[in-house]
C-alpha cells in the first residue's frame, strides 16, 4: 500500500483517490488466488461434507470452518495461490486507473507493478519464515529488491533540476527493472510442474510486455503545462486596445 501511494503521490494524484484502486485489486486478486487454488484442489474439498454453520462443536472444542462451503472461504488455511493473487491484483489495478480513474498509463505502470510485487515478495518470505523453507525466503528478499529500488528512484530523479534528464533516468531505469523483475519470477515458478502456475506466468508476460509498449509510447508525450488561474492577467472590456502598428 505505500509503495502505490508513494508513486501516486509523485505523479500528484489526489491521494484520498490512490487506496480504493489499491482496496479493490487486491481483494479482487485474493479472490483470483483462492479460486485457482481450489480449482487446483477439487480433490481434497469434494471430500469434505456440507454442513449449515461455520463452526462445529465436541464438547469443549469449537472448529471454525472445517466443512463446506465455509472451507472455502477459509483462505488463513494457507490455500492461496499467491502468483495468481499477484497477476489478478495487476490486471485489476490497470483496468481500474485507466477506464475508472482515467489516469495515464506513464504515471501508473511502474507503480502498479511494483506494489504488486511487494505483495508477491513479502508472501513468499513470510511463507518461507512460517514453514522453515529457506529457498522461499531467499527468492522473496530477490523480489523485494526490486521494489526497493524502485521506491529509492523517485527520490533520486526528484534532485535532478532538469526535467527532460530526469524523465529520461525514470523511464529508462524502470524498464529495466520491471524487465528483469519479471524474468526472476518466471524463472522461479516456470520451472514447476503446476499447470495454472505456467498459465498465469505467460498472463504476466503478456501484460508486462503490453505495459512496457504502452509505457514508453505514453511517456514520449509531450507533458502540458497550464498555467494557474491566478498567475493570468484579467482583462478590462474598458481599456482601450493597443494594436502593433
Amino acid at each position: 500500500m505505500y509503495v502505490c501511494w508513494r508513486g501516486a503521490m509523485e505523479s500528484r494524484k489526489d491521494r484520498s483517490s490512490v487506496f480504493d484502486l489499491f482496496i479493490v485489486s487486491i481483494f479482487l486478486g485474493l479472490i483470483a488466488g483462492r479460486t485457482i487454488y481450489i480449482l487446483s484442489n477439487l480433490q481434497g474439498f469434494s471430500q469434505l461434507i456440507w454442513y449449515w454453520l461455520p463452526y462445529e462443536r465436541y464438547a469443549n472444542e469449537v472448529y471454525w470452518f472445517r466443512l463446506l462451503p465455509w472451507k472455502l472461504f477459509d483462505i488463513f488455511d494457507g490455500g492461496l495461490n499467491i502468483l495468481i493473487m499477484f497477476v489478478g491484483y495487476l490486471f485489476t489495478a490497470s483496468f481500474w486507473s485507466t477506464f475508472v480513474k482515467k489516469w495515464r498509463w506513464s504515471d501508473m505502470f511502474p507503480t502498479i507493478y511494483f506494489s504488486g510485487e511487494v505483495m508477491l515478495s513479502m508472501s513468499f518470505i513470510l511463507i518461507g519464515l512460517s514453514s522453515g523453507n529457506s529457498r522461499w525466503i531467499y527468492e522473496g528478499l530477490v523480489l523485494l529488491v526490486f521494489p526497493v529500488i524502485s521506491v529509492a528512484l523517485i527520490g533520486y530523479v526528484n534532485k535532478i533540476q532538469k526535467p527532460q534528464q530526469e524523465k529520461r533516468i525514470y523511464v529508462a531505469a524502470n524498464i529495466l527493472l520491471v524487465v528483469l523483475s519479471c524474468a526472476a519470477i518466471g524463472y522461479i515458478y516456470f520451472t514447476g510442474e503446476i499447470q495454472f502456475e505456467r498459465i498465469a506466468t505467460i498472463a504476466l508476460s503478456v501484460w508486462t510486455l503490453g505495459g512496457l509498449i504502452f509505457f514508453i509510447k505514453d511517456a514520449k508525450r509531450a507533458n502540458v503545462v497550464i498555467e494557474k488561474v491566478s498567475s493570468v492577467r484579467g482583462v478590462d472590456i474598458n481599456q482601450p486596445i493597443k494594436l502593433p502598428r
